[in-house]
């Protein structure tokens, strides 16, 4: 189920090394190169223990070529080797060099600058041919050594700082929450297999809809272990209040026959994600719940492996259904690497990401009330990218890995994604019509090595790949996080700073409770969200919510595990309460609490609205504050034993009927409070 076509800049030979030609360093250096031997990389595989290593260099001034090369535990008498192209991963090219049989092998040798083109790449490998595998054994591709530090810069503590007020307790592993239209509940998704119905004003909450008996057994490698698999999305539509409907997307036994697979006909899938639709009978009604027997299958896809599921589901502005569907699993995007439960199937050689036959990888767009599809559970929109071409209808981007929550800003449109990275890149993406995202080729906006058996890599030397691929708009690597968190564009009121900010976050960076909110600035530059004076929140993050009004939660829990009782639902607040009494004419009365003990606080004033950053060289420098340029002091004062501060005096800078926005800021700490208008 592989795509069998190669991309290249120009397809005539002459074009070609004009473009090739030009990928060498402009200035002379020699390129460190390196190989991964094994059976795995031949087409097909060949099922043998024999592993090899290689290292190169090439001389970009001289063309000098020097390697070495060992290999082990061949099955077969080696007959010869080679270096062998152009030929990209799943490709065969002619023979470039003759090798002496026997390992070691060490040796140089001169080559063209055609050939040092394609070794820059990577379009040589290395091929051990047998006795028992005459087409070759063994094989490596010739690829740059791996990039250790892709990315040096630390993500910096931002001037936005927010606290976490808990909403709901005693969850097992809440990962999604929504609002639905015409309610004013929050939906929280728990993995389990719960949707609960939380009453935002007091934390009650009851079961909205419970899909635990639908689910595959959890618990990857036995009970009370880790997993990616379960309840995963959850999506209302944008008529509900009229027709009731929304959906889920759900991990199931594979017991039945799947709408989409690239599962071979010797292998069982490890189970199906399922989009199902639900229907609530009195969607009016506050204490409404879904009609349990109201399931209705859009459809379902065979997942080789338990992980990389993507899960999230949306509306978008044009009120269609969009999916993100991860890779299937495993490691790297390729058949033959060891994994949980034996070599990998289901990839192909190239992988499923770049693979416009299959579903996995990818952004879905559908229309869930339409009937067009070809199992006729559901609509193919007509401008969907690939309806009616080569790939799938149902495809709106791809060349994702595991596009862990996307969301649409409520205000643009902009559709944001975050994709979880292999071993080295976390990224946010703007998903577009048609976009390809670039896994495996590329992982955030370097180039991705899938190196063989062994773990891949990244490299920042240009290497052959399709044209036009989207890199994302933001990027950490794993000095910062191991597993980005997609979030939302914040459209609230509590916290006036994040206002217009993509704020989403990381799982934790060191699998030790220590999750971390993200935002993204004004030129899409990382920062951590000073959440109460850290920059973590304590627990493991699991997902992000909105509510109607815009407002954001943190789900989380502390053990990582879709077992026990330490989820929870956390609403993202002001650092410190603010609260203004009094009427116009007449004194006015402003009390922060939550400040330091014994702390300085300033209250300040503005007459308009937007944000404005504490200029360097004062207290706080660079805190953003929910105000215009306008701001002002009005006053400083200091906080009481119990962090409370307070001024007294009549309604500041504007004659009574005016409206007046005030905010304390805690000199101590830098933290702040929301924005508090006069009568």
């Amino acid at each position: 189920m592989r795509s069998q076509q190669r991309w290249r800049a120009v397809t005539t030979t002459t074009g070609l090394a004009v473009v090739l030609t030009a990928a060498l360093p402009a200035l002379a250096e020699e390129v460190s190169l390196s190989m991964t031997l094994d059976g795995m990389q031949e087409t097909p595989i060949s099922d043998t223990p024999a592993t090899g290593t290689g290292t190169a260099t090439l001389d970009t001034d001289t063309l000098l070529l020097t390697w070495h090369l060992e290999f082990a535990d061949l099955l077969g008498t080696q007959s010869a080797a080679h270096f062998h192209g152009p030929a990209a991963y799943c490709e065969s090219g002619g023979v470039q060099i003759t090798l002496p049989v026997g390992s070691p092998i060490d040796g140089q040798q001169t080559v063209s600058s055609q050939q040092a083109a394609d070794i820059l790449a990577g379009l040589w490998y290395v091929n051990v041919h047998t006795s028992s595998f005459p087409g070759g054994e063994i094989r490596g591709q010739v690829m740059p050594a791996i990039l250790s530090d892709p990315i040096p810069e630390p993500i910096e503590v931002g001037g936005i700082d927010a606290r976490l007020e808990t909403l709901a307790s005693g969850l097992t592993a809440p990962n999604w929450a929504t609002g639905a239209p015409g309610d004013a509940r929050l939906f929280v998704v728990d993995q389990p297999g719960i949707v609960w119905a939380i009453n935002t004003a007091d934390g009650t909450r009851s079961i909205f809809l419970d899909v635990s008996g639908r689910l595959v057994s959890l618990g990857a490698f036995g009970q009370d272990t880790f997993d990616e698999r379960g309840l995963l999305g959850l999506a209302f539509h944008p008529d509900y209040q009229n027709n009731g409907l929304l959906y889920t997307y759900t991990s199931e036994p594979a017991d039945r026959v799947a709408d989409f697979s690239t599962i071979p006909p010797e292998q069982v899938a490890n189970h199906q994600s399922v989009i199902l639709e639900w229907t609530v009978l009195n969607p009016s009604d506050p204490d409404s719940t879904v009609d349990p027997s109201s399931a209705r299958e859009l459809f379902r896809i065979d997942e080789p492996q338990f992980n990389h599921n993507g899960g999230c589901l949306n509306f978008g502005p044009d009120g269609l259904l969009y999916i993100s569907v991860g890779d299937g699993g495993g490691a790297d995007d390729q058949d033959g690497q060891e994994f949980v439960d034996g070599p990998m199937f289901g990839h192909g050689c190239r992988g499923n990401g770049q693979n416009l036959d299959s579903a996995l990888g990818k952004m879905l767009r559908v229309d869930p009330l339409g009937r067009n599809s070809v199992n006729g559970n559901y609509g193919i929109p007509a401008d969907n990218p690939f309806n009616g071409r080569n790939g799938l209808d149902e495809i709106f981007a791809y060349g994702l890995r595991n596009p862990f929550r996307f969301s649409f800003d409520s205000v643009s449109g902009t559709l944001l994604a975050a994709d979880v990275g292999q071993n080295h890149i976390e990224e946010v993406n703007i998903i577009t019509s048609g976009g390809n995202y670039g896994w495996s080729y590329k992982e955030g906006s370097f180039w991705f090595v899938p190196n063989g058996h062994l773990s891949g890599y990244v490299t920042d030397r240009p290497l052959d790949s399709p044209p036009n691929l989207v890199d994302p708009i933001a990027q950490y690597d794993h000095n910062e996080g191991i597993s980005v968190i997609g979030g939302f564009v914040y459209r609230g009121t509590a916290l006036p700073a994040m206002q217009g900010r993509y704020v989403f976050g990381e799982f934790g960076p060191t699998f030790d409770n220590d999750g971390r909110l993200f935002y993204l600035t004004d030129t899409n530059a990382i920062k951590s969200v000073n959440v109460g004076g850290q920059d973590t929140i304590g627990m493991f993050l699991l997902g992000l919510g909105q509510d109607n009004d815009g407002e954001m939660y943190v789900l989380a829990n502390t053990t990582a595990i879709p077992f026990g009782d330490t989820g929870v639902v956390m609403r993202l607040v002001p650092s410190l309460d603010l609260e203004l009494s009094g009427d116009c004419p007449g004194q006015m009365t402003a009390t922060a609490s939550r400040a330091t003990p014994d702390g300085v606080v300033a209250f300040v004033r503005a007459f308009g609205t937007g944000s404005v950053t504490i200029p360097g060289g004062f207290v706080c420098a660079g805190t953003l504050l929910g105000l215009d340029a306008s701001a002002a002091l009005i006053q400083t004062v200091r906080a009481d034993a119990g962090g409370v501060a307070q001024i007294v005096g009549p309604v500041p800078g504007a004659a009574c009927g005016g409206r007046v926005l005030i905010q304390a800021l805690d000199v101590s700490s830098c933290l702040t409070s929301g924005v508090a208008a006069t009568p």
